[in-house]
C-alpha cells in the first residue's frame, strides 16, 4: 500500500508539470497571436493616410480646379504644347481685311474670303453671347498688332473692323464664306481657334437663345470636332479646352462649364481670336 500511495503521489506531480508547461506555451501562443494583430493594424493604418479624416485632402475633391488663371505650379507648370510660331497676319485697311488692327491671321485669303475674316488678339471682358450683337468696349483698340495687344478694356468686338461685325452664329459663317464653311480658315495643323458670338445647349446643339452658352464655338484647329448641330462650324472649345492653352483662353472655372460662352476672355494674342463678318 505504502508503494502505491508513492505511485499515485509521483503521478500527481507529474500531472502538475505538465498542465504548469501546457499553460506556459499556450501563454506564449497567445503573446505571439496578440503580437502579429498589433504589426497588421499597424500596417493598416498606413493605408489610410491621406483618406477624408486623416489631414489629408479628399480625393474625390475638386481642389486643385478654381480659376483658370494659368499659374500652374509643379510638373504642370510646363508650357502647352502648342507650336505658337504662327505666321503673320494679312496687312491691309481694317475696312478690307475685316480687323480692327489691319492684320487678318484667318482665311487668310483676303481676295477669296472677300466677307469673313479671322482677327487674332486678346479681350478682357466677358462673354461674347450679345443682344442681338455683342458690342466694342474700347473703340476698337484691339488686336495682336494694335498699340493695346493685351486688349485691356476691350470686348471680343473690338477685334472686328468698323463695318464689320462679331459674326453671330454658324448661319452667319455661311452667309459669308464662299466656301458655305470653314474651308481654309487655317492651314491644316495651325492650332488657332475663332469663334462666334454663340453657345450651345447642354447636348451641343447651336441656339440663338442667349441662355445657351455652352462652350465656345468657330473655326479653325484648335479644340475639339464639332457636334453636328452646330454646323457648318468645325470646332468647339469647352472649360478642360481653355484649360489647356494655359490661360490664354480662360473660361472661367469648372462651374462655369456649361456656360464658356458667357464668360470666355482671352489673355494672350496668340492661338487665335474671332471670327468677323462683313455688315
Amino acid at each position: 500500500m505504502a508503494v502505491a500511495g508513492r505511485e499515485i503521489k509521483l503521478f500527481n506531480q507529474r500531472a502538475v508539470v505538465k498542465m504548469h508547461a501546457f499553460g506556459l506555451r499556450l501563454g506564449v501562443v497567445r503573446l505571439l497571436a496578440i503580437a502579429a494583430v498589433a504589426v497588421a493594424l499597424a500596417g493598416c493604418r498606413v493605408l489610410t493616410t491621406g483618406l477624408p479624416g486623416q489631414g489629408a485632402p479628399s480625393p474625390g475633391r475638386d481642389a486643385a480646379i478654381g480659376p483658370d488663371t494659368g499659374d500652374v505650379t509643379g510638373p504642370e507648370a510646363a508650357p502647352p504644347t502648342f507650336d505658337v510660331g504662327e505666321p503673320p497676319g494679312v496687312d491691309g485697311a481694317p475696312i478690307q481685311v475685316g480687323c480692327s488692327d489691319g492684320t487678318r491671321e484667318g482665311f487668310r485669303d483676303v481676295a477669296h474670303w472677300l466677307n469673313i475674316a479671322g482677327c487674332a488678339g486678346a479681350f478682357d471682358q466677358p462673354g461674347v453671347i450679345g443682344s442681338p450683337d455683342l458690342l466694342p468696349a474700347c473703340e476698337l483698340q484691339a488686336g495682336d498688332t494694335s498699340a493695346n495687344p493685351s486688349g485691356a478694356g476691350c470686348s471680343a468686338a473690338d477685334l472686328c473692323a468698323q463695318h464689320w461685325h462679331l459674326c453671330r452664329d454658324g448661319a452667319d459663317v455661311s452667309q459669308h464664306s464662299p466656301t458655305g464653311g470653314c474651308e481654309s480658315c487655317v492651314p491644316a495643323g495651325e492650332p488657332r481657334f475663332f469663334l462666334v458670338a454663340a453657345g450651345a445647349s447642354a447636348m451641343g446643339i447651336c441656339s440663338p437663345d442667349p441662355q445657351a452658352a455652352n462652350d465656345l464655338h468657330g473655326c479653325g484647329g484648335l479644340g475639339q470636332p464639332e457636334s453636328d448641330g452646330c454646323a457648318p462650324l468645325v470646332r468647339r472649345m469647352g472649360f478642360a479646352d481653355c484649360l489647356a492653352t494655359h490661360g490664354v483662353w480662360s473660361c472661367g472655372t469648372a462651374s462655369d462649364s456649361l456656360r464658356e460662352a458667357a464668360v470666355v476672355t482671352k489673355r494672350e494674342i496668340t492661338l487665335g481670336g474671332v471670327l468677323c463678318c462683313r455688315d
